[in-house]
């Protein structure tokens, strides 16, 4: 699941972070992975099922699992 609200950004039911930089997250979903891409990206929250980050979202794509 995905939550954007303003400048927040919240991701439900994630397997694992494998990139984090300040202008590209990376993440891991049980059936692709979420890329999301912007400025002063930071996460401010984060558990085993959730992460929060805040910062200035300007692309949000995703790259399907392929056989």
């Amino acid at each position: 699941m995905l939550l954007i609200d303003d400048d927040k950004v919240y991701i439900k039911d994630y397997i694992e972070i494998l990139i984090m930089e300040d202008h590209f997250f990376k993440i891991k979903m049980p059936k692709y992975c979420l890329n999301v891409r912007g400025e002063g990206l930071a996460i401010y929250y984060y558990d085993q099922n959730e992460i929060r980050f805040s910062g200035h979202v300007k692309v949000i794509e995703y790259d399907e699992y392929r056989v």
